[in-house]
């Protein structure tokens, strides 16, 4: 008995210290002066409206060091009436195929226009040669004037003695208009 109302009283706890949490962080919010918070890029709940998908399976390699490789076989063009920010969510398998006991890194980027949008990781270190494991990067453009803007998602092998490949990917674009 004495059990049971002991982890009564804990899961209790946790309870009221959650919705706490949540209640004092929706009322900061609420009270915060909007003149005083930074503008932020708001995701698909808020300010982004519209999306774009991409998926493509099969392998796309790249042994260069020097040359960035697109991701996608087909660029992604999207317009707008207004200037705006967009978020690019890229998700894929990766892997490297380097023969020798080397560091296993491959670097992502995505451009808007040829020009390198921000965030994201800059490298992804894979944990075994050979095999694919997923990759999952985030970025943004913010500033977009109206009209139309070429993404692209590249990649390329870190070390020249590497190649990377990347296969069962996936681009989400979201944008305002």
């Amino acid at each position: 008995m004495k059990k049971r109302l002991l982890a009564v009283g804990v899961f209790l706890l946790c309870f009221v210290i959650f919705t706490a949490y949540t209640a004092s962080a929706q009322e900061a919010a609420a009270t915060d002066d909007a003149a005083s918070v930074p503008e932020a890029l708001v995701t698909g709940s808020g300010a982004l409206q519209k999306a774009i998908f991409l998926s493509e399976t099969e392998n796309v390699g790249n042994g260069s060091d020097n040359d960035w490789k697109n991701a996608f076989n087909k660029d992604v063009t999207l317009g707008g009436t207004s200037a705006q920010c967009i978020e690019m969510r890229y998700s894929g398998e990766v892997k490297d195929e380097t023969p020798a006991f080397a560091d296993l890194r491959i670097e992502f980027r995505a451009t808007v226009d040829g020009d390198l949008a921000q965030g994201g990781a800059r490298f992804f270190d894979v944990p075994t040669p050979y095999t694919y494991t997923t990759a999952a990067m985030n970025w943004w453009a913010c500033g977009l004037t109206p009209g139309v803007h070429t993404v692209r998602i590249q990649f390329r092998p870190h070390f020249d003695v590497d190649k990377a490949v990347v296969r069962k990917r996936t681009l989400i674009i979201e944008y305002k208009q």
